[in-house]
């Protein structure tokens, strides 16, 4: 439903301060329903109804791992998939279960919803079971657009969804826009936005149109059936949807995320931190911190019906990061979040790392006007320049190599 793909370019922190409000850990459970695929999904996600069973399964797990993470957690986020697609109950449930292994009093608790599934009872009950941020899969408030991205809602369920969420009293009300549509206009983007600060939105993810292996909208275009994409129209429409998000007042963050002062995502800033969180359900990932530096990645098995029949043997994959490893990542990481850059010296203590090989790769990024340094050297940020490149500076960041590692 929505997308953990990243934008590429722009504009990074102007329209105003962006709080640096990162959770020291956090849980995510992957919801993998959906009622259909999208054209452009490649995600992890059963087209099937939700199995009665889900919520008493994530709790069965949870209740074996819960020593993986240090508790309490201050961010609790509902991924997919689709969550929307579950019955308030077990959202509620899942909550519960949580919040008895320890849940900050402040915690976020976020939901991932596509709007055709927002009623306003329906968001009642999520606000009754603590949800405090719901990130609506809106994609476009126009339905041409809509229509070319295969999703079954159309511009006014996405506008009722948004009343439906304010009007239950829940605080923090995002969408996800994707740009770079074939079919968009050329004012299409600048509509969308207004649309969006018209609504009181918070918050904005804006994402590109990728066309990945294997979905059916590579087969679509293959065939003739969607018109290809222009990756210099791309390019364009995203710079341009930067651009105008940042008139309208939201500051951009992240790589894809722009918000209102005091609206940014505490769940998202916790990945790009490099801090630890329990992935629960079929295909969740998991970080956690070892001694001495190292990092363990683990990646639940994908197929539903093996997590579900056994959630807490059910096959997983680990991967440990070796200190030098994990510093590489993590200052990959961070290098996303725009508002707060990355203390590489911090982020190397951590990790217990000789950060010198990654340093070199910063400077050469610096003398490309693609990362600036302040601090006295300590702390880098992605320029406005960097941040239409962020992938090669994370890929040079990641092969910064000392002669011992």
């Amino acid at each position: 439903m929505t997308s953990d793909r990243l934008g590429t370019g722009g504009e990074s922190t102007r329209g105003g301060p962006a709080r640096h409000v990162v959770a020291s850990s956090g849980v995510y459970v992957h919801v993998p329903y959906c009622r259909r695929r999208c054209p452009y999904c490649d995600f992890s996600i059963e087209i099937r109804r939700a199995d009665a069973g889900f919520a008493a399964a994530v709790a069965e797990e949870l209740a074996a791992r819960a020593a993986e993470l240090p508790w309490p957690a201050d961010s609790l986020s509902f991924g997919g998939g689709t969550p929307s697609a579950l019955p308030a109950g077990p959202i509620a449930e899942m909550v519960a279960a949580v919040r008895a292994h320890g849940l900050a009093s402040d915690a976020e608790i976020s939901l991932e919803a596509n709007p055709e599934d927002v009623t306003g009872e329906v968001a009642s009950a999520w606000r009754a079971a603590g949800v405090t941020r719901v990130s609506l899969g809106v994609q476009s408030f126009e339905d041409e657009v809509l229509a070319f991205l295969g999703r079954a809602h159309r511009g006014e369920q996405a506008r009722s969804a948004v009343q439906a969420t304010r009007e239950a009293g829940i605080p923090h009300v995002g969408l996800d826009l994707i740009v770079g549509v074939p079919v968009e206009s050329d004012q299409r983007i600048g509509r969308d936005v207004e649309e969006a600060a018209r609504l009181g939105i918070g918050h904005v993810s804006a994402y590109l149109l990728t066309l990945e292996a294997g979905t059916p909208l590579e087969r679509l275009i293959a065939r003739g059936a969607r018109a290809p994409l222009d990756d210099e129209r791309q390019a364009d429409a995203y710079q341009r949807a930067q651009a105008l998000l940042v008139e309208h007042g939201y500051a951009q963050y992240e790589v894809s995320s722009f918000a209102m002062a005091g609206e940014e995502s505490r769940h998202n800033r916790l990945y790009w931190a490099h801090r630890p969180y329990l992935g629960l359900g079929p295909g969740a990932h998991s970080l956690r911190e070892l001694p001495g530096g190292a990092v363990l990645r683990r990646h639940n098995v994908a197929r539903l019906d093996r997590w579900l029949t056994a959630p807490t043997t059910a096959p997983h994959e680990d991967e440990t990061l070796a200190p030098a490893h994990a510093l590489r990542e993590a200052v990959a990481f961070g290098l996303r979040d725009l508002a707060a850059g990355i203390d590489l010296e911090g982020l190397a203590a951590r990790r217990s790392a000789d950060p010198s090989p990654i340093e070199a790769a910063l400077r050469a990024a610096r003398d490309r006007g693609e990362v600036a340094d302040d601090d006295g050297g300590r702390r880098w940020r992605l320029t406005s320049l960097g941040a239409r490149f962020a992938d090669r500076v994370a890929r040079d960041v990641l092969a910064a190599r000392g002669d011992s590692l």
